[in-house]
């Protein structure tokens, strides 16, 4: 395993805090554990003209089924809303509608409505559709406004644009309701940013800390039911909580059914409505994790690992591809593609690893997909079925050289070495200090050298965590039960754990949250 370790100190209670610090390149320590309510920072005078101009018109919000484009969209409706009574949301289907701005869905939505809208606004999607926009200006005087944080492939024309690859599409629809109304919700800013998985810094921290304080203390309805649907304590609310509990309630039911029901959660007026989609919603979240466990088994057996980049295809549910990719990066710690071939038209998902920006290399082959967008991490596109082979073969012969000195292998990262003298709940309450974790701000970890096993047994109602004393200090090892055959009392092991506190009947005792164990 390849330990990257961040300061070549070793962390002790007097460096500590430096540490975390220049680790994260913080200049600025006071904004950074008391940020400022995040303002905005963006000319969007003529964006509020447009919408202002249009408010007695037709508008049509178009977002994206994803988490980030949910909420986005949901920001933008309640704004517009109390302005212009003729403003509807529209998220597309995923297997119906595909991915990315499609004019045809904005022809079927005009002609469903019996209604022609003057103003179109995408938001989470709409950077890379010039040619989809072009189709609807030919056919009638639709204004265009692009809210969009994605990578643009080209020249961008629009009546109005809002684009930054810094921010989450909630981020940037948040900071456009701010200006149209007193009552733009962070929280659903805080949530798209996270589950969006933009780096948790600068004015996303801000967004984010201040989300969390909304969302613990005055959710919306809909939010409130799925906090309670989800298990979670909603005062003590975490960035874990939306990345985990929340937002794969709402990407489920995108990934299975229509997300439009997702929105309807967020905009929720009553209760009942909120126990209505909250309940659906979980419910598309348990049958969404049957599925990919499923398709993920059974891509696992058609993997070719000789290669520097996977590629697999078959016949998975379309809404559960960019699981399957993610886990197969966890596998195999290459780049993965996941491509469903089930009918005339082919969809892929892809996730990368650190160094290789995915959406970059896939533009290379640009003639081989019907559409393609992305990130630097993930990406997505459509493509005719006879094209995959090709695909493949170009994307593994173009990886052989991409990454040709790399070598798979597990790797973690630490803030640096330390000794078990550091666990302490002062520690603990010193380390607090940098939450919210997420992207961009991990948890702090460390490296601990030479520990002894003191004790050791299983524990969980299906034995499959391991619970240590290691120096003397208690220590929880979550589902690595299995690596209790290698190890013994009084072994010495190296590991990579987070400094925690565990609280019980009103007692609170420092352990550690152990990570990785190495053992020789």
């Amino acid at each position: 395993m390849i330990i990257n370790r961040l300061s070549p100190l070793v962390a002790t209670s007097e460096n500590l805090e430096k540490i975390l610090l220049n680790n994260r390149q913080i200049k600025n320590s006071d904004t950074f554990f008391n940020p400022p309510y995040p303002q905005n920072h963006l000319d969007l005078s003529l964006v509020i003209k447009l919408i202002k101009e249009y408010s007695s018109k037709n508008i049509l919000i178009y977002g994206d089924y994803d988490v980030d484009g949910i909420t986005s969209t949901a920001l933008l409706w309640q704004a517009i809303y109390p302005l212009c009574p003729q403003v509807y949301p529209f998220i597309p289907d995923r297997q119906r509608d595909g991915y990315g701005f499609k004019a045809e869905s904005f022809f079927n939505i005009q002609s469903t409505k019996h209604l022609q809208f003057d103003l179109l606004i995408t938001v989470d999607n709409g950077i890379v559709a010039q040619s989809e926009f072009a189709k609807i200006k030919q056919i009638q005087d639709t204004k265009i406004l692009i809210i969009d944080h994605h990578l643009a492939n080209g020249e961008v024309s629009a009546d109005a644009l809002v684009h930054s690859v810094d921010h989450s599409a909630a981020g940037l629809a948040y900071f456009v309701a701010q200006e149209l109304s007193q009552n733009a919700d962070i929280g659903l800013a805080a949530l798209g940013t996270v589950a969006d998985c933009l780096p948790l810094l600068e004015i996303n921290r801000q967004l984010v800390v201040h989300g969390l304080e909304k969302l613990r203390n005055n959710p919306s309805c809909g939010i409130k039911k799925l906090i309670d649907v989800s298990g979670l304590n909603q005062n003590n609310l975490t960035v874990s909580d939306l990345s985990f509990g929340l937002a794969p309630r709402i990407n489920a039911i995108g990934r299975l059914d229509n997300p439009l029901n997702a929105l309807r959660l967020l905009c929720s007026s009553t209760d009942q409505q909120a126990n209505q989609y909250a309940s659906l919603l979980n419910d598309f979240n348990q049958s969404r994790q049957d599925i990919q466990k499923e398709s993920t088994e059974s891509a696992l057996k058609t993997v070719d690992a000789t290669q520097k980049i996977i590629v697999v295809s078959g016949q998975y549910h379309p809404g559960v591809i960019g699981l399957i990719a993610s886990k197969l990066v966890e596998k195999y710690y290459l780049p993965s593609v996941v491509i469903t071939s089930d009918g005339s038209v082919a969809k892929g998902s892809c996730r990368s690893i650190d160094g290789v920006n995915i959406i970059s290399q896939l533009r290379k082959f640009q003639e081989l997909f019907i559409d393609l967008g992305g990130h630097p991490g993930a990406a997505g596109f459509s493509i005719d079925p006879k094209n995959i082979d090709n695909l493949k073969t170009a994307l593994q012969n173009e990886f052989l050289e991409v990454l040709k000195d790399y070598q798979p292998q597990p790797s973690v990262t630490v803030e640096a070495e330390t000794t078990i003298d550091l666990v302490s709940e002062t520690i603990y309450q010193k380390i607090n200090q940098f939450a919210p974790f997420g992207i961009g701000n991990q948890h702090p970890q460390f490296l601990f050298k030479n520990l002894v096993i003191n004790n050791l047994s299983l524990v969980g109602q299906t034995k499959d965590h391991l619970k240590l004393v290691l120096s003397k200090i208690s220590s929880i090892a979550f589902k690595k039960g299995d690596l209790i055959e290698n190890l013994k009392i009084g072994q010495k092991v190296d590991v990579v754990a987070q400094i925690d506190l565990n609280i019980w009947n009103n007692r609170s005792t420092p352990q550690l949250i152990v990570k990785e164990i190495i053992s020789e």
